[in-house]
Parts: structure tokens; sequence; C-alpha cells
């Protein structure tokens, strides 16, 4: 992750490790609408806006920041390959504390075969955790949805430097020649649940990263489900 705006790093994390946590069939409808949407042998009668989390469901101080659906292109070929259908995120920032001390929570509500459910949940928590500069402690058994798992990660320093390929224009001369850039890392609470064959992802990032704050997030949002 290169020096980047704060929200900007969330969504890009999210939308590779949600992308893989997203969908079904591709429907007849446009993502988000009110058209009735299979899951299996299931019918999801509402849009996948309406299970967004809104500002009443979020801590106070948090601003909306984005709320669109996804498209198939932002998610990857493996998320196709483990049969993605449609999928929903939305953003919201609190950066009252200053710039290095922005927190973010980002929901991914995506539609898959509930069969793929538990192979796309291993997924995402392999990829999630593999920062070597974060220590990731496990939060035990959430309990929401049929399936949900979740951990908190602390940054072990607010800013890193290492190498990087030369020419990067995040980069900075070496006197060596070689060149480095910069990443911001933050503290990160993750919860991920499944309900038929919605699979949600809540992440929170920054100073507001915690076990209960992030776990109640996901029990305000696997309430909205049908």
């Amino acid at each position: 992750m290169k020096v980047s705006l704060f929200l900007a790093s969330v969504l890009l994390v999210c939308a590779a490790l949600a992308g893989a946590a997203c969908t079904s069939t591709i429907p007849s409808a446009s993502p988000g609408l009110s058209s009735p949407v299979t899951r299996d042998s299931a019918v999801l009668s509402v849009p996948l806006s309406s299970l967004a989390l809104t500002p009443e469901d979020i801590p106070a101080g948090y601003v909306l920041t984005e709320s669109r659906a996804k498209n198939s292109s932002e998610v990857g070929s493996l998320a196709i390959s483990l049969g993605w259908q449609e999928g929903w995120v939305v953003g919201y920032t609190n950066s009252t504390g200053g710039f290095l001390n922005t927190s973010g929570i980002v929901q991914t509500i995506t539609l898959y075969p509930k069969s793929n459910i538990p192979g796309i949940i291993g997924v995402i928590s392999r990829q999630e955790q593999s920062d070597k500069d974060i220590t990731f402690t496990e939060i035990a058994a959430p309990g929401i949805g049929d399936t949900s798992g979740g951990y908190v990660g602390k940054a072990h320093s607010g800013m890193v430097i290492k190498p990087d390929d030369a020419g990067s224009p995040f980069s900075s001369s070496l006197v060596s020649g070689g060149s480095l850039h910069t990443e911001f890392k933050q503290d990160v609470a993750e919860v991920y649940f499944a309900s038929d064959g919605i699979l949600e992802v809540i992440r929170v990032t920054g100073p507001g990263a915690d076990a209960a704050t992030v776990t109640g997030l996901a029990r305000n949002a696997a309430a909205r489900i049908p």
C-alpha cells in the first residue's frame, strides 16, 4: 500500500478481499434495484442497498463517504469463479482527529452461492491477515448469521519505510541507488458473516478499530437481512 489518502487505501483493500466475498448468478436487473434476486433456492426480495448500514447504525462523528453498487469488473477472476453475483459497498469516515488519526468503516455486501460461502470465508481470513506489520488476534465466535468470524489487528508502527521498485512516483532515492516508499499502517478490526447466500464484511480501521465496535456494527447489519 503506497502513500495515499486513507479512505482510498481502505476501499482498495476491501475491494480485493470482499470482492472475493461477493456473489451467485448475474441477475437481469441492475445491482441495487428493487427486483428480486435469486440466491440458491431462496429469493431476496429487497435491494442490496437496503441492507447497508445507515448513519443511525454508526458511532457519532462518522460521515457517509460512499454508497454504491459493485460490478463484476471490480471483483476479479477469483470472485467470478466462486460465483460472484452482485455487491454493494458503503463507507464512512471520521477525520475529527486529523489525517493520521482518521477512522474508517467499510461494509461490503455480496451474493454468492450458499455452498461456496465456507471456502470464500477461508480466503478472506487468510488474505486479510497477511500483513506482517500488524499483529492479529481472532475475535472469539461472533455468533452472527449462519457462520461468522473476525479479528483485531494492532499496527506495530503508524508508518513503515520499505524498499520500492526504482521509478515509483512514491519512492525516494537512496545514496546506494535504491528507493523507498512509505506505508501508513493503522489498527484494524473486521467481522465477516454469512446468511444464506449473503456474505458481509464489516471493517473498521484507525483509532476506532476494536472488537466491540466492529461486532456491534456486524450485529446491526445482520438485523437488516430479512
